[in-house]
């Protein structure tokens, strides 16, 4: 990858620039870890209504929270 810092005139990187291809690889790579980390919530969120920890949400808060 190739990659370049952006620099202000007192010399402080202020940006990154990177070649639009690995911009678009890195958004699907993101895309698909927050989809993972979405999964992982939920499954904890069954896990502790199952134990009795969380109370079951009503099915108008549940669609309220998409």
């Amino acid at each position: 990858m190739n990659v370049q810092l952006v620099s202000n005139g007192k010399g402080k990187v202020t940006a990154v620039q990177i070649p639009l291809k690995d911009w678009k690889e890195l958004e699907k790579k993101l895309e698909a870890f927050n989809i993972g980390e979405s999964i992982k919530a939920g499954y904890n969120e069954m896990k502790l209504i199952e134990e009795g920890k969380l109370q079951v949400p009503s099915f108008n808060d549940f669609l309220n929270g998409l």
